[in-house]
Parts: structure tokens; sequence; C-alpha cells
């Protein structure tokens, strides 16, 4: 009776910690080791990890999580079985075969993911993830030959952070964050380069007659750009800057022949630009801004929810057609002409009430991107860059030395970048004889670019690398 009694209360006691549907990593692991052992009864834990979800409750702030996810093997054979747990229930059993994972032993593993956030938070400061794996994770393997327990989060100055920890005994097994390096805006001049905004994320940059424009992030992660979003115009080719005022987080921006400053945000669209007003907007929409154009005459087309949305008198008024296929791109003309990139990677031009499939120069192509300036169409192939006036409809190439998967275009001017954005050419729209190799890019990430005069703006974004954090010494 006693032992009876004593059992009963060991269960209204973890059901007690548990009954909002969040577990610790153990507790994971006893239900699904009971279903295992119901499948084989040999059946041995090999790994278990957390999953991220949207269920609120506190996001591992105790150690706990709604969703666990596990694999159980069965010694010396390829058996397998996948587990899954979705507060307190198992949701997923799929058993397989595969290569044979080193197993963990249950009765090593002396911590729960409640101890070793706890020595996290106390050693490290560990704060929650934020925009991707939110709140605090928890894996647990083998590595080695030893039980390996490691909880993810953010460092006091929100850079992705994981700690492991022996699960036998609490020791630091290795700790270390995601550190940026490079992002800002390059100039290039003369040969001589140039790095300015150093560590922000530079999304865009456009050259006016005589101005230019740059937004971006002042304070990215690895996982977001939307921090401290930003813009400012300099009016002295990059020798100092002026902040904008923006409502919301820039996408784009340009000048038209004027030098009148557009910008658009996630659902907005706002002209006349200055360092003492926002501007006027001049469209807005209910859904997300997707790909937006403009023409060398200013008119304007835009994306979203699965239409295009134009204007020819700057927003006074607008139209607007439905795409047949979800588009990737959408690009205007001078004459108004709505051309579109499929998803499918089909070229599509408005006519009348319907859209016409432009035939591609070689059946056996795709385009890799495309773009208009003035009335003529450009794409870029594995073979090269193909161009025809929307009107005549003759295809003439433009033979490039390396294959160029992304156009950019800045007004008349036309940018080419290789894969990886490893090198930036300059197309000449007149002269498709005439191309240039401006930069290599390196290691940089390169977003969007620019030339004003003699000095070649170029976009840049930082990338991260795990690096050590130090361990503290055991006492």
């Amino acid at each position: 009776m006693l032992i009876l009694f004593l059992v009963f209360v060991n269960l209204i006691g973890r059901e007690g910690i548990a009954s909002d549907g969040e577990i610790t990593l153990k507790e994971a692991i006893d239900i699904g080791l009971q279903r295992a052992k119901e499948w084989n009864v040999n059946a041995t834990l090999s790994r278990i990890n957390s999953v991220d979800e949207t269920k609120g409750g506190s996001r591992g702030d105790t150690g706990k999580r709604f969703i666990w996810s596990m694999f159980f093997v069965v010694p010396g054979t390829d058996d397998f079985a996948l587990i899954g747990i979705s507060e307190k229930k198992i949701t997923v059993f799929r058993p397989d075969k595969q290569s044979p994972d080193p197993t963990i032993s249950y009765d090593e593993i002396k911590l729960d993911s409640s101890d070793v956030l706890q020595l996290a938070k106390d050693k490290y400061g560990l704060n929650p993830g934020k925009d991707w794996a939110t709140g605090y994770h928890f894996t647990l393997d083998n590595i080695d030959g030893i039980p390996i327990l490691t909880v993810f989060g953010n460092d006091r100055d929100s850079r992705f952070t994981r700690i492991s920890f022996n699960a036998k005994n609490g020791d630091v097994v290795s700790a270390i964050h995601k550190l940026p390096y490079g992002g800002g805006l390059l100039s290039k001049r003369n040969g001589i380069e140039n790095l300015t905004k150093k560590g922000m994320a530079i999304k865009g940059v456009f050259a006016g007659n005589n101005n230019l424009v740059v937004w971006g992030d002042k304070k990215p992660t690895q996982f977001s750009t939307t921090k401290q979003p930003f813009i400012e115009w300099s009016h002295n080719n990059g020798e100092t800057w002026t902040e904008l005022q923006a409502t919301n987080y820039v996408i784009h921006a340009w000048f038209d022949m004027n030098d009148q400053l557009y910008a658009a945000t996630e659902k907005e669209l706002w002209a006349g630009i200055t360092s003492k007003s926002k501007g006027t907007k001049i469209f807005s929409l209910d859904h997300p801004i997707e790909n937006i154009d403009y023409s060398i005459n200013n008119l304007i087309a835009v994306l979203s929810n699965g239409k295009v949305y134009y204007t020819t008198n700057q927003g006074e008024s607008w139209g607007q057609a439905i795409v047949p296929k979800p588009f990737y791109v959408v690009q205007i003309s001078d004459n108004g002409d709505l051309v579109g990139l499929t998803e499918e990677r089909k070229i599509l031009q408005k006519k009348n009430d319907g859209w016409n499939e432009i035939t591609m120069p070689n059946s056996n192509e795709e385009p890799e991107d495309m773009k208009v300036i003035n009335n003529r169409l450009f794409i870029t192939t594995q073979s090269g860059i193909w161009t025809q006036d929307l009107q005549e409809g003759n295809w003439r190439k433009i033979k490039v030395d390396e294959v160029i998967v992304k156009l950019i275009k800045k007004g008349e001017k036309l940018f080419g970048i290789t894969h990886r954005t490893e090198a930036i050419y300059a197309i000449n729209t007149k002269d498709e004889r005439k191309h240039e190799k401006m930069f290599d890019a390196r290691d940089s990430i390169v977003w969007d670019m620019d030339i004003m005069g003699d000095t070649l703006w170029i976009a840049t974004s930082p990338d991260y690398s795990w690096e050590d954090m130090p361990i503290p010494q055991r006492r």
C-alpha cells in the first residue's frame, strides 16, 4: 500500500509539473521510451531534440517545450523508429531502416533540460532566441561516447548561441555563438575600396543625378534584417549622410528623372521623400509587396497576392491585372508594357486582356532572371544574356565570360551577378558587345549596386560564423 501511495503521489507531482502540456527533455524520453519498448524491447535512445512551434507557453524558459522529436534504435541492427511528441502525446511513430547510430544509456542522463538551462543562464547569461528557434531549445546526442546535452538561445548581444554540457556531470563541453563579419556599404573608385556603415545590412543603394540613397538595417542578426531599419541619403557622393523618415522597413527606393525620391515599404509606396518630410503615400495594399519595378519615365508596377498593380501617371490612378500563374518578377516598359517571369520560368507579356508567352531564343534554355529597360527585354540564361525589343521580338545575344544568375537594373544601367555573388559585371545595354567585370565579391554577400560618376557603390550584408565563447573554469 505504501509503495502504491508513493507512486500515485509521484504521478500527481509529475502531472502538476507538466499540466500545461509542456515537458522537459527527460519527461519526453520517458514517454517515448515506453512506446519504443512496445515496438522492440531492445529499443535504445539515439538522440532527441525540441521542435520550434507557435503554441505559446514558456517557450523553453523552464526547460520545457510542447513538441519533441526523438530517434530510437535497436542495437546490432539497422532498425530505428522516429517518435514525435506534442503536448505529452505521441503524434508520430515511424519505424524504418538506416545505418546504426550510437546510443545513449538512460542511466547516464543525470541532468535534464531544466538543469542545463539554469547553468547556461548562470554562466553565460543566455537569453531566449528570437526570429528563429524562438525561446530556448534543447538537444541530446551521443558525441564520442559522451551524452551531450545542448541548449540553444541568444547571447547578451542577441547572437545565436549554443552551449553544450556533459549530461553525466554538468561540465561545459563547448560554448559557441554566431558572430557577424563583413557587411556595410562598399565604394570602389580608381581601384581603391572603402567600407562605411560597417556591420550593417545594406539591402539597397540607388544613385540619382546628384543624390545617393541607401537602406537596410543598422543592427541585423543572423535571422533578421528588420531590427533597426533605416533609409539615408547623401548629397555629396557619400561623404555625409542624412537619415530620412521611414514609416516601416524599406524594401526598395529610387529617384525619378527629377531626383524625386520614391520608397516602397512592406505594403506602401511613398513619393517625394525629403530630409524634412516622409513624403506622400501614393499606394497601399492589404498584402505585402512581393516585387516592384519602375521604368525610365517612372511608370510603376507592383506585384502582390496574384495581381499586378500599375500606374502611368506617378500614382494618381492605378490599374490592375490578375496574373495567370505565380510571378517571380514583374517589369514595366517605358510604353507601359507589363512583363512577368513566372515561378516556372516562363516569360509572359500582357496583351489587352490576356497574357502571351514570349518564346525563348533556345527552347532548351530557361531564364534565370529578367529585366526591362526602356522598351527592351533582357534575360539571362546558362548560355549568356539575350535581349529583344518588345515590339519587334527579334533576339540578340550578349556573350559574357561567366554565367550570370541575377540581373540588377538602375535606370538605364544593367548589372549582372554570377553564382554565389562571386563577381559583378556591368552590361552595356546600348552596345551588346561591351561588358566589364566591375568587382570580385570574394566573401561579400552582395545585395545591390549602382554607379555614380566614377564610383561603384555595393550594398553588402554580414555573414556569420561560429566562434568560441570563453569556457569558465570549474570551481
